[in-house]
C-alpha cells in the first residue's frame, strides 16, 4: 500500500510540473496538454488559492509550490511510517 501511494505521490509531482512549464509556454488553461493537466491540478490549487491569491502575491501563484512542499511531507512522512 505504501508504494502505490509513493507511485501516486510521484506522479503527482510530474503532472503538477509538467503543468507549471506548459503554463509559461502556453498561457491558453483551454489547450493541451493544460487542459488535463488543469483538471488535476486545480482541485489540489484550489483551496491554497482561496487562502492566498495571485492577485494579492503580485500574479505570482504560489499554489503549485505548497502542493509540492506539501507532498514532500507527506512522502517523508509515508517513509518514517505512519
Amino acid at each position: 500500500m505504501e508504494e502505490l501511494i509513493a507511485m501516486v505521490l510521484t506522479a503527482l509531482k510530474v503532472v503538477i510540473f509538467v503543468d507549471v512549464i506548459a503554463s509559461w509556454v502556453l498561457p491558453d488553461p483551454s489547450r493541451f496538454p493544460r487542459n488535463i493537466t488543469g483538471q488535476i491540478t486545480d482541485p489540489l490549487y484550489a483551496p491554497i488559492r482561496a487562502l492566498i491569491k495571485p492577485e494579492k502575491t503580485g500574479g505570482l501563484d504560489l499554489s503549485p509550490l505548497l502542493v509540492l512542499v506539501l507532498i514532500q511531507f507527506m512522502e517523508s512522512t509515508l517513509h518514517r511510517g505512519f
